[in-house]
């Protein structure tokens, strides 16, 4: 009998033990950063392994175009005349035909990781190191950016942002829930038709429209404007060639759309979307310019994906919304940005997604300056 009980008492412990490591796994959060230039870097996983700062490769090739190739069981990085190859099977790391004696490339639970000092220090990149922060910077002293002072005061901000806890949300607190209904593109033949839908169900959008369209189309900007939706600028052209060619270039496109709207409408607008979104398109240098006409910028939280469907496919742009803004609803997130676009589809879809989103208790609203919300992908606190 007293075996029996001891074999319990042992089980018992071992379970406790096993459940109490899990739980602390779990718990486990994300203590080192990566930024490049004025940027903080979104990872999955930032690892120290043997005192060295580690990422996944894939992800840092994408941040810093940087070509990558699997050719069996070896992958090949190439680039500035480099070549870096690593293999699967024998994880020896070689550089430009010599092996080498430290090991910069590691390989986790099958997924590749990088050492950020190495890689950068390669494709001509210099870093600094923040211990407050845990955060390393990666950046390049032709490539305009701010003082590492001005960095670390940057990034602290973002990373208490980061910390900062959102209470899970009832259900019978969905009412307190914004919904940011935004119509890139316009204006057009498809903005009068989404204008009449917001009427009909009594809600609010906010619209970003191309200076080109505008132009051509007065009478639908003032038709948007007197309904009470938010006009503010997506650039004049869209044309990714000339809007990024140059900071200068880039601010001129959206000062010249904004002029048109203060001319229509009378309003200055000051809040903005870029074509393709922020990232990786905006540089450090254009969020300066944008700094200084004092200017907002919006991404988006959830993305319709309307461009992809034909009318025949309304619902799977209302399927894509719903399942967006759940993701987000369940995330803790309060203030919903959505992203559409005036196009034909979309007027389709439009009845269907506020009839949900009005079932389900959200507060659509139209976009309120005095009351920005910060939603950037560069995570930039100021816009």
């Amino acid at each position: 009998m007293k075996k029996i009980v001891f074999a319990m008492c042992t089980m018992l412990a071992i379970s406790l033990v096993f459940s109490a490591s899990l739980s602390k796994a779990a718990d486990k959060k994300q203590t080192h950063h990566v930024g490049l230039h004025d940027r903080l870097l979104d990872f999955t996983e930032v690892r120290v392994i043997d005192n060295d700062m580690k990422v996944p490769l894939d992800e840092i090739a994408k941040v810093l175009y940087i070509p990558v190739e699997q050719e069996s069981n070896m992958t090949y990085i190439r680039k500035r005349g480099i070549e870096i190859s690593y293999n699967e099977v024998t994880q020896q790391i070689v550089k430009d035909g010599v092996e080498l004696s430290w090991v910069p490339i590691v390989d986790v639970d099958g997924k590749l990781f990088i050492s950020v000092k190495y890689i950068a220090r390669e494709i001509g990149f210099k870093t600094e190191y923040f211990q407050k922060q845990q955060t390393l910077r990666i950046y390049r002293d032709d490539y305009a950016h701010i003082s590492h002072t001005e960095y670390e005061k940057k990034i602290q901000q973002l990373l208490e942002k980061s910390k900062t806890v959102v209470s899970p949300i009832k259900p019978s607190q969905k009412s307190a829930v914004n919904v940011y209904l935004t119509f890139d593109d316009g204006p057009n033949q498809f903005t009068t038709i989404n204008n009449k839908t917001l009427k009909k169900y009594n809600a609010q959008g906010t619209f970003f429209f191309l200076g080109k369209h505008m132009k051509n189309n007065e009478n639908i900007v003032k038709a948007v404007a007197d309904e009470g939706h938010y006009i503010g600028t997506h650039s004049m052209t869209h044309d990714k060639n000339k809007v990024y060619k140059s900071s200068t270039a880039f601010i001129n496109e959206m000062n010249e759309g904004t002029k048109l709207i203060l001319q229509m409408t009378g309003q200055d607008a000051k809040l903005l979307r870029v074509p393709y979104g922020s990232k990786p398109h905006v540089t450090p240098a254009m969020q300066q310019q944008l700094n200084k006409h004092n200017y907002k910028m919006w991404d988006w939280d959830v993305d319709s994906n309307d461009w992809k469907y034909t009318d025949k496919q309304a619902d799977k742009i209302t399927k894509n919304v719903r399942t967006g803004v759940e993701k987000a609803y369940k995330s803790g997130d309060r203030d919903i940005i959505i992203l559409l676009h005036d196009r034909s589809q979309t007027t389709k879809a439009l009845p269907q997604i506020i009839e949900w989103l009005q079932q389900e208790g959200y507060t659509i609203k139209t976009y309120e300056p005095t009351q920005h919300i910060i939603q950037n992908f560069l995570q930039d606190t100021t816009l």
